[in-house]
């Protein structure tokens, strides 16, 4: 298994079955401080900078939340129109990013354009999760949402779980990346005009269940119905 040390989190395209357990099991070790209502100093000496271009609510808090609980410092911006990458002055990511890598130790971002963050990546020093790009992916979301899966139900293969919507969200494209590394079965509901796109289906549970045949213990199905 590879180390997450100083690693960016974009997509969850190309993370590994024994990775998400391992990020489950941060996940239980965490678990009781935000429970307690208690802060840490676990990474008290690590600040952590938000870079959110589009509105966001429980992605943003939660994650400010979660450095703060650790003890950690939080620094950034909400609202690009007050700051020089906003509409007005247009500051490249590249500009941008070469700044905010001086400012903390790790950058979460969310942005309107597909990929920013992997480009934001392609120039800092520091590591970038990706908090949501335009009609990209959500891993974040996708990682929370397992883990409550996981502990809800005591398990992640043999599980049948049910999409309804656009299918051309992030959050979809990703929830549909991870279920190729369970024995899952996604039931897809969407309208017709909302269904996934093309690069999805070449590239999510239809092709992992092809190249995962000879591994019964994990493949993925999907099962598409337009509404």
């Amino acid at each position: 298994m590879r180390s997450f040390a100083g690693r960016d989190i974009l997509s969850l395209k190309d993370f590994e079955r024994d990775e998400y357990f391992r990020v489950f099991e941060a996940c239980d070790e965490l678990a009781p401080i935000p429970k307690s209502r208690k802060n840490v100093d676990l990474c008290k000496d690590k600040t952590l900078v938000t870079a959110f271009y589009q509105p966001s609510t429980r992605t943003r808090l939660a994650t400010e939340s979660a450095m703060h609980r650790l003890g950690g410092h939080v620094t950034g911006f909400a609202d690009p129109k007050m700051t020089r990458a906003g509409d007005f002055y247009q500051e490249s990511i590249k500009d941008t990013v070469h700044m905010l890598e001086y400012y903390g130790d790790v950058i979460a971002m969310r942005h309107f354009q597909q990929g920013a963050p992997a480009e934001a990546a392609s120039f800092s020093s520091v590591p970038i999760i990706n908090c949501g790009d335009g009609w990209g992916e959500h891993p974040t979301q996708i990682l929370t949402d397992l883990y409550t899966l996981k502990n809800e139900l005591g398990k992640l293969d043999g599980i049948r779980v049910m999409c309804v919507g656009d299918m051309r969200m992030r959050t979809m494209h990703s929830i549909g990346y991870a279920s190729t590394q369970f024995d899952m079965t996604l039931d897809l509901v969407f309208p017709p005009d909302m269904g996934p796109t093309s690069d999805w289906r070449s590239s999510s549970p239809r092709r992992a269940a092809a190249s995962t045949s000879g591994s019964p213990s994990r493949s993925a199905s999907t099962r598409l119905t337009p509404a």
